[in-house]
C-alpha cells in the first residue's frame, strides 16, 4: 500500500496505509492469505474500486474484480509455492526466529511491483522501471 501510495504520488491518507497493518502475518497473525497479496488487493482497490454500492453488474465492480482475480492467480503462480495462505508459505521457517520476514519482504516487493505493473497497464501509463 504504501510502496503504491508514494511511487504513483496519490493523494491518500497515511491513514490508508494504517488500515492495512493487520494484514501481516496472514491476517493478524492467523497464518490464513498472505498479508502481501492482501495488501496488493487493496492497492488495486485504490485505483479501481467503487465508493456506492452498485450492484455485481456495475462494469467498475466488474473489472476491479478481474484484476484483484489476476493478481490473485499471478501470485500464486510467482511464489513457486502454488500458495496464498501463510501457513504453506511459511510452512519450512520457524516463524519465532523471524525467519519468514525476508521471504514477506520478497512477497510484498513482487506484489507492489505486480499491482504498478496492471495499474500502469489499465490506465495507459508509461512504466518507466520497466526499462
Amino acid at each position: 500500500m504504501s510502496a503504491i501510495r508514494t511511487n504513483f504520488d496519490l493523494d491518500v491518507p497515511e491513514e490508508v496505509i494504517a488500515m492495512a497493518s493487520g494484514m501481516a502475518v496472514g491476517i493478524g497473525r492467523s497464518g490464513c492469505a498472505c498479508g502481501a497479496l492482501n495488501g496488493g488487493v487493496l492497492a488495486l482497490g485504490m485505483f479501481f474500486g467503487r465508493t456506492e454500492q452498485t450492484g455485481p453488474k456495475d462494469p467498475k465492480v466488474n473489472k476491479c474484480m478481474a484484476l484483484t482475480h489476476e493478481l490473485h492467480d499471478w501470485f500464486k503462480e510467482a511464489n513457486g509455492k502454488n500458495a496464498i495462505c501463510c501457513r504453506v508459505l511459511t510452512r519450512e521457517f520457524d516463524m519465532g526466529k523471524g525467519e519468514h520476514k525476508e521471504q514477506c519482504i520478497r512477497f510484498t516487493g513482487l506484489c507492489a511491483w505486480k499491482v504498478g505493473e496492471i495499474v500502469c497497464r489499465e490506465l495507459g501509463i508509461k512504466n518507466t522501471d520497466a526499462a
